[in-house]
């Protein structure tokens, strides 16, 4: 009977240490294909966005408006980059027999939770441009995640090796430099809750047009 504890004792603490190690495994996974998922679908958006001057007479319609937005909760009191990016992109899956284009406005901000406890990533989705409801106005929210400790973005003009990086742009105001052009390359930098963090770059496909 002893030595049988012993055996079944060892294979308890195999199966355990093995149930562990799947689920440690699955939670890497998960993690990782969120990231993903998140930097597949900001640099979709980024690289298809568009403005056009044309369309911007009398009410602003075509964007890129990138904000740097800090908030307190870092470690040391430090301040944590929770930027927003609104922009009009050419990624909407239209509705059949519908009078939509694949022209829209999409936007990415953080809001604080209801019960306080940290901040959830939403998104907006502005379906069709009517210059009744100017940009960054209108459209569909939802929340994506909560799991976003992070997003940083910055931007860069004109020539991608010869320009500096900015952490903010602008198309619509009248005194902002970027007014009507949009940036050559973005960088996404994402941390999620476990502090790890993923970057990436973008180039902007239709700045030539």
């Amino acid at each position: 009977m002893a030595i049988l504890t012993v055996i079944m004792t060892v294979i308890y603490a195999s199966f355990s240490t093995a149930g562990k190690n799947v689920e440690q495994a699955e939670a890497i996974r998960d993690e990782t294909d969120l990231a993903r998922t998140l930097i597949a679908r900001l640099s979709d958006d980024i690289a298809n966005a568009y403005i056009n001057s044309s369309m911007n007479s009398q009410a602003i319609l075509t964007i890129f408006y990138g904000k740097k937005e800090e908030a307190e909760g870092g470690a040391g009191n430090e301040k944590i980059r929770r930027d927003s990016i609104s922009l009009t992109t050419l990624t909407n899956w239209r509705k059949p027999e519908s009078k939509q284009t694949e022209l829209w406005e999409v936007g990415y901000f953080f809001r604080e939770k209801p019960d306080g406890k940290g901040y959830a990533l939403f998104r907006r989705e502005k379906r069709e441009l009517s210059k009744d409801i100017p940009a960054l106005e209108g459209g569909d929210e939802y929340e994506i995640t909560d799991r976003v400790e992070s997003l940083q973005f910055r931007y860069k003009a004109g020539n991608q090796t010869g320009s500096q990086w900015v952490d903010a742009w602008d198309t619509k105001s009248t005194n902002s430099p970027n007014r009507g052009t949009l940036p050559a390359l973005a960088e996404i930098a994402l941390t999620l809750d476990t502090g790890k963090v993923y970057i990436t770059q973008v180039v902007v496909e239709n700045i030539g047009r």
